[in-house]
């Protein structure tokens, strides 16, 4: 199964944990990230994946052709760097959230939308705005 992100970012994948599963983990092993395994938990908008990579619990959330977020503990800025790669699009926004998991999030608009809803809160600690300067 030929996949890139068009078909699971871009446009709503397959109403199917199997076919999400599938497409987005292949995705990732296709950019040499092999120590990842995602499960489909929820494949209507947002859809929601759960799993590992590498031994650090991470979890993948989005809202196809909008916004994409990648949490783990600990941090895996290669995941990052890879998730970047793969939608090519750099990450918006970085922070820690109120369990201490680093969360990164890609927007296709309204990037600065979100940067004002978590400024000044107190579950988003160390907050960056990564796609500006």
């Amino acid at each position: 199964m030929t996949t890139t992100a068009a078909t699971w970012f871009y446009r709503a994948p397959e109403n199917d944990p199997y076919l999400v599963g599938e497409r987005v983990r292949t995705t990732y092993w296709d950019e040499r990230i092999g120590g990842l395994w995602l499960d489909a938990t929820q494949t209507t908008p947002p859809i929601a994946m759960r799993g590992y990579y590498n031994g650090a619990a991470v979890s993948l959330e989005w809202e196809p052709g909008r916004w994409l977020r990648l949490s783990s503990a600990p941090a895996a800025p290669a995941l990052a760097r890879a998730t970047a790669n793969i939608l090519r699009l750099k990450p918006a926004l970085r922070y820690e959230d109120a369990e201490g998991r680093t969360v990164w999030e890609w927007w296709v608009e309204e990037a600065d939308k979100r940067w004002q809803e978590i400024q000044g809160k107190p579950a988003f600690h160390n907050p960056a705005r990564l796609d500006k300067g």
